[in-house]
């Protein structure tokens, strides 16, 4: 038996960079997300603007997964308490089993 909950996490393209402006290795936030996801065995939330149509790169980074059984409200105080460099530009869409559409998450009140 299952009950999937589609995750897709939307940031913006800074959160690759240092206060200097050099570019990172990777995004912290979303390694310690996917740290938590791999610790409670769901996988991992995995790189899907490469899979973008059209002929240019997207001006954000677009992560998502499925994910069996996930404890919504832990996942999403998780995705709030990361270091974003800018929280504004950051969206969490999910979208529970037998829901119709995903719920925006956003970690500011703006």
């Amino acid at each position: 038996m299952s009950w999937v909950t589609d995750v897709i996490l939307i940031f913006n393209v800074a959160e690759q960079y240092d206060d200097n402006e050099e570019l990172l290795d990777s995004v912290s936030a979303l390694d310690n997300i996917n740290a938590w996801l791999e610790e409670n065995d769901y996988g991992k939330l995995i790189d899907i603007g490469e899979y973008a149509g059209g002929g240019k790169y997207m001006q954000a980074n677009v992560y998502g997964g499925a994910f069996n059984f996930l404890k919504i409200n832990e996942f999403i105080a998780l995705v709030k308490d990361q270091q974003w460099h800018e929280p504004e530009n950051v969206q969490l869409l999910i979208q529970d089993e037998q829901e119709s559409r995903f719920t925006l998450h956003t970690l500011t009140t703006e």
